[in-house]
């Protein structure tokens, strides 16, 4: 038995003991158990690290009796990638899922208070880790020996060997580890009848967001990078699996507010919360099951049964538990006027469940066609793109009426100054688009933008004048780190706005076409001029490759030499893939992708995408968002502190 699986199976004794101790401890009110229990967790979490440190070792020292690293690694791969390889498979994704959810319960056990809530919550997330450590230890064990030593494992496959890929799973991990937290968080304060679990969980919520916004981000940057086909979402099954929870806990994030403010949305509530782990169980399922078909799915292994026990389980117990406590989850309404900003965060939580809810029936309807006709049929973009772009419309109003509103009620006349230079932008946009004759829909997104972005920048000169009144000298910045939740969302709203422009531009605005160069003859795409200079080969011990030289030239001035390519691994079952060549000029791409080559003429397909960049820098904007909204009270105060005492010495 190898030692790997020795400290899993330690941490499954250890978390099986802590859940007692918790349950126990709950039960006859002994905080004796309770602090077993704690220490059980230390427990686990190390024997879960150790192993997984185990595991990273057996891939760089080429260990290949153990079945997962001879499937995923070989002598030839880089010492990063044999890293990375780690979580290449079902076994070792479930062992980061496991170190990640110990890793949350330690962080929960150092930081939150000592009481029945904790308590509760802890026990739960032992009941979660539970399940990741029993298929661990049974039907996906990572040191399987495979009795004898390979001379060469079958490799990683090459689209895992980027550094997108390097990123994509932990980060996205990171946030669905997060979202177990949430829901153990939420649950337990049902169980409890406590309503700190919004105030708790607050910061929980948020964590989790920036994690699973930069795991969709890596996700799709790896697309549009390595994939080769020149788009970064195709509303693949795996890709959908990863926005489903994001989508669910955006409206969270946003709905727990009111609970704060209001008392109201109670139910709602814990109903995201629950919806929220239910669709990371369901990602993780469907990515490393297997189930449906993707080109994003890199495992096959029989986890239908747990995984489906999982689902079922988690909606029994969650639905047993809001009937049980349904006195304390009644909410109260808290709508005054549809003019408020309630009504907005209503709508918004609306407008995101229906989008998750859409993406939920198109990701399991190649299962449900199966079940009823015994053939997958699979829903393509037009279906997502009919229904997902009107609701994207109308969220981004929402995303201006948010600001604009104030809580409770107000009056016409003051509805009429907010709103009236944002309408004028609306307005100014749609006259512009229709002049440049854009297509219908982007004449719609860019008024829709710039009414959003209207309504922020409006916000914050009124901000900045109010602060000048209030605060009189004192630093922007301190002010605004005083109120860095409300700053860190608007941070996150323009975020959100960049991306949508930026999609929208993918969409309805993007140049495509195939050509053929002839060798040393200029061809034109749009404002760019391509010459085909001379073939490049290259063979190594780990890949040929195949590749164009390409010179690209705009306005008689030479910008740089392309060199798309075909490479053909030589490991494992010989794949093929294309490797792109992006020339950047902010905030558009011109994206070439090598279809076949001979020394006399290229065959490609020229693409720009006119605001993808956007896309992207968007995307680190919304985590700025977050990242900001979660620096510490301490920290703010002590910057204070430390003003203050500046100002006494002075005077």
């Amino acid at each position: 038995m190898d030692i790997g699986y020795i400290f899993l199976f330690i941490a499954f004794i250890s978390t099986l003991y802590s859940t007692a101790a918790y349950y126990f401890g709950i039960k006859e009110k002994r905080a004796s158990y309770l602090k077993n229990g704690e220490k059980a967790i230390y427990l686990s979490a190390a024997a879960t690290l150790v192993s997984s440190a185990l595991l990273v070792y057996y891939f760089l020292t080429d260990n290949f009796r153990i079945e997962y690293v001879a499937y995923h690694s070989n002598i030839a791969l880089p010492a990063a990638y044999k890293i990375t390889a780690f979580w290449a498979g079902s076994e070792g994704s479930l062992l980061l899922w496991t170190v990640l959810i110990m890793g949350y319960a330690v962080a929960y056990v150092r930081m939150e208070k000592k009481d029945l809530l904790s308590a509760y919550t802890l026990m739960i997330v032992n009941i979660i880790a539970l399940f990741f450590l029993t298929l661990l230890i049974s039907i996906q064990n990572p040191f399987r020996d495979l009795g004898f030593m390979p001379s060469d494992g079958a490799g990683l496959n090459p689209l895992l060997q980027t550094p997108e890929m390097a990123a994509h799973p932990p980060t996205l991990f990171l946030g669905y580890a997060g979202s177990a937290l949430v829901y153990a968080l939420a649950l337990a304060g049902v169980m409890t009848a406590n309503d700190t679990w919004v105030y708790r969980g607050r910061k929980w919520i948020v964590f989790t967001w920036i994690w699973l916004t930069q795991g969709i981000f890596w996700g799709a940057l790896w697309a549009y990078d390595v994939l080769g086909w020149g788009g970064y979402w195709a509303w693949d099954p795996v890709e959908n699996s990863s926005l489903l929870p994001w989508l669910t806990l955006s409206a969270l994030m946003h709905s727990v507010m009111i609970q704060e403010a209001r008392r109201g949305m109670k139910l709602w509530n814990i109903i995201l919360a629950f919806m929220t782990f239910e669709f990371v169980i369901l990602g993780t399922y469907i990515t490393r099951s297997g189930v449906i078909s993707s080109v994003h799915a890199f495992g096959q292994s029989n986890l239908t049964p747990p995984f489906t026990f999982m689902l079922f389980a988690v909606f029994a117990i969650t639905l047993y538990i809001i009937y049980e406590r349904k006195d304390y989850i009644k909410s109260k309404d808290i709508i005054e006027a549809a003019a408020s900003k309630e009504a907005t965060f209503l709508f918004n939580n609306l407008i995101l469940v229906t989008s998750a809810l859409t993406v939920f029936w198109g990701t399991i309807f190649p299962l449900i066609s199966e079940g009823i006709t015994g053939y997958k049929v699979t829903i393509g973009p037009p279906f997502y793109n009919t229904v997902i772009t009107p609701l994207a419309f109308f969220l981004i109003i929402l995303l201006g009426l948010c600001i604009a509103f104030p809580w409770r009620r107000t009056s016409g006349k003051e509805l009429l100054k907010r709103l009236r230079l944002p309408a004028a932008a609306f307005i100014a946009g749609l006259v512009y688009s229709i002049a440049v004759g854009h297509r219908f829909e982007m004449v719609i997104a860019i008024s829709s933008f710039l009414f959003a972005i209207t309504t922020h920048l409006q916000q914050y000169i009124w901000d900045t004048t109010s602060f000048r009144e209030q605060y009189g000298n004192l630093s922007l910045i301190k002010i605004v780190l005083r109120r860095r939740r409300r700053y860190g969302g608007y941070t996150a709203h323009l975020g959100l706005l960049l991306v949508f422009i930026g999609i929208a531009g993918g969409i309805y605005a993007q140049e495509y076409e195939n050509v053929r160069l002839q060798i040393h003859q200029p061809a034109n795409f749009g404002e760019y001029t391509l010459i085909y200079s001379a073939p490049d080969y290259e063979d190594t011990p780990l890949k040929t490759t195949w590749a164009a030289k390409i010179e690209i030239w705009k306005d008689g001035r030479l910008l740089g030499e392309a060199r798309p390519a075909i490479e053909l691994y030589k490991a494992g079952n010989g794949e093929q893939i294309r490797k792109v060549y992006i020339h950047t000029e902010f905030p558009k791409d011109l994206y070439l992708i090598l279809n076949g080559i001979d020394e006399n003429s290229v065959l490609l397909t020229v693409k720009i995408e006119p605001t993808v960049n956007l896309i992207w820098l968007g995307s680190w904007i919304l985590t700025a968002g977050g990242v900001f909204a979660l620096i510490p009270r301490r920290f703010v105060r002590g910057l204070f502190e430390g003003t203050k005492k500046k100002e006494e010495v002075v005077s």
